[in-house]
């Protein structure tokens, strides 16, 4: 028995349903290294194919995450606090030229960004100067969040005359960098303090590790949120650039017969006449 059409999904849809489940499967089921639940691509492929999505795309997504995990390098901060490089990608249905040119305009304009580098496909963007840090430490509002990374970087590739994937990947590794250091110095600090008690009595020397772990997590945590804010920021500008920039302006109405400066239907502004004369009249 067919399925009624009221019940059948758009891809948008199926998208993000498919988005929304795998985001509570990973929170329900968050194994250990040698526990990990995996998908081989061939069972990843016949599944996107069950709901309708072709090989190719599936096969350019796993290609696309391969190369964002080997783009870093896993360093201590990154096994501390994870990946500083936050990728956003998006099929629009628009022109690319038309699509970077609006995606420029919004990272100038809208997220206060600098440009630092252009070429054919791609362009670099950062916050600038000595005042764009300043801009980027005193900046509470969370409505400019890409000021608070190192660069930005847009890619815009064409697919074919109407369409484009749209590219956006975000560099935190400064941040990463200022959390994990200033995590290190409040740590030792506090551990010092314990030493120094653990002298007078022995009971104090237990704190020292806990004093030592703890400014890291809290830092870790604080750097998670900043993370998820440049990843929703991301995702902002590439549902704007879906929409389209907006409309141009209308042409203004015809003026018709009017001299410049004639303003159609103002009447004559009265002489003015002092009121002596006006009682004498």
């Amino acid at each position: 028995m067919a399925e009624e059409p009221s019940k059948r999904l758009r891809p948008a849809e199926v998208e993000m349903i498919l988005r929304r489940a795998a985001e509570l499967n990973a929170r329900r089921w968050s194994y250990d290294a040698d526990g990990t639940a995996s998908v081989s691509p061939e069972v990843l492929v016949q599944v996107a194919a069950a709901a309708g999505i072709p090989e190719q795309d599936v096969r350019r997504a796993m290609w696309d995450l391969a190369s964002e995990k080997t783009a870093e390098p896993h360093t201590l901060a990154w096994k501390i606090y994870g990946p500083a490089r936050l990728r956003a990608v998006r099929e629009v249905e628009r022109p690319p030229q038309r699509t970077r040119e609006h995606l420029e305009s919004l990272l100038r304009l809208e997220e206060g960004l600098k440009l630092r580098r252009k070429t054919e496909s791609s362009s670099l963007w950062d916050s600038g100067d000595l005042l764009g840090a300043v801009r980027r430490t005193l900046d509470f509002s969370g409505h400019r969040a890409l000021l608070k990374t190192q660069s930005v970087e847009l890619r815009v590739e064409g697919l074919d005359a109407d369409r484009c994937d749209a590219n956006l990947t975000a560099d935190m590794s400064n941040q990463r960098g200022e959390y994990l250091s200033l995590g290190g110095i409040i740590g030792v600090a506090l551990a010092v303090l314990f030493v120094l008690a653990g002298a007078q009595n022995p009971l104090f020397f237990l704190g020292v590790i806990p004093a030592l772990a703890a400014p890291g997590l809290g830092f870790k945590f604080a750097y998670r949120k900043a993370c998820a804010d440049i990843r929703r920021s991301l995702e902002d500008l590439l549902d704007t650039a879906e929409e389209g920039p907006p409309q141009e302006d209308e042409e203004p109405p015809d003026r018709g017969d009017r001299p410049p400066g004639q303003i159609r239907g103002l009447s004559p502004i009265p002489r003015f006449t002092p009121q002596h004369q006006r009682e004498g009249d």
